[in-house]
């Protein structure tokens, strides 16, 4: 059993079940920065990265991409707490991430049945493949224990579309204690989307904040591209965008660890800008012939 101190650290050691290395600590959460009270106010930031440059670090590192962008959090978060001053030593957050636990034998049954998994966050680990390593064993031994789901059901289940995952998420905070975060992973459609003949260019995804909590991640996935869409507090951390910073150097980090090269995926950023702006162009350039055709 974790044992959990009153500052929100847990002591216990890192062996996991299962026969791999994983995390038996989660603290309640640190006082600060991110479990505070907040008010009415919220800042907004994003990283956008390619999904296939998360796809070759996770099979560089022998994982899943869930795993990859866990543990670009864990370590994005762990270098923003330092850079405040904040002591991570044995500390590991603890983010709630919502899931589907619908039974196989419920697909295409109506309504939605949504539940929480808690994901350690080990920020206090610095080395990228050893954070990548910890926030693996932990997920794998979740999962096989049956307390969650496979990511991928969550768009496979009739009427569970990704709005629909961030507002039980938002339902779901109210109900639950003891998290430091709230952590949304939803893959989204892997073609272009349009409307009136206008392609749909990004999807910036965003997760209300729970109460005394500071900071809220947002995941999703599209057309090729995945963003994280950050939010937070504006009085408690009105500088959201040094964690935006730090959690795309993490995903850098983790590429050089998986031996993934900048070319492939194209990286994430400014690289990832530019292919939106080619792709932008080639559909402007194909508008004029379409509008003459009606």
């Amino acid at each position: 059993m974790a044992r959990t101190a009153s500052d929100g650290r847990s002591r216990a050691g890192r062996a996991g079940g299962h026969g791999r290395p994983g995390l038996g600590r989660c603290g309640r959460g640190s006082s600060q920065p991110l479990n505070v009270p907040i008010g009415p106010h919220r800042r907004f930031t994003w990283v956008d990265a390619e999904l296939s440059r998360l796809k070759a670090i996770k099979d560089g590192l022998g994982g899943t991409v869930n795993d990859v962008v866990l543990s670009a959090v864990a370590l994005g978060l762990g270098d923003f707490l330092r850079e405040r001053g904040q002591d991570t030593a044995d500390l590991v957050l603890k983010a709630m991430v919502p899931i589907s636990v619908r039974a196989d034998v419920e697909r295409g049954a109506l309504g939605n049945r949504v539940s929480t998994m808690y994901a350690p966050l080990p920020v206090d680990v610095r080395d990228p493949t050893q954070v990548f390593t910890e926030v693996h064993g932990a997920m794998a031994g979740l999962k096989e224990s049956g307390q969650a789901v496979g990511a991928q059901m969550i768009t496979e289940l009739s009427g569970f579309a990704p709005p629909t995952i961030m507002a039980q998420a938002a339902r779901m905070q109210v109900r639950q204690r003891f998290f430091n975060l709230t952590v949304t992973n939803v893959p989204g459609p892997q073609i272009d989307l349009y409307m009136h003949g206008r392609r749909l260019q990004a999807i910036k995804p965003m997760v209300p904040l729970a109460k005394n909590t500071a900071l809220g991640i947002a995941i999703m996935s599209y057309a090729g591209a995945i963003d994280f869409g950050l939010v937070s507090d504006l009085d408690s951390l009105p500088d959201i965008e040094r964690v935006g910073l730090h959690l795309r150097q993490a995903i850098e980090r983790l590429a050089d660890a998986a031996g993934v090269s900048v070319e492939h995926g194209r990286g994430a950023g400014h690289l990832h800008a530019g292919l939106r702006a080619r792709r932008l162009s080639e559909h402007r350039r194909r508008r004029p012939a379409a509008r003459a055709a009606h």
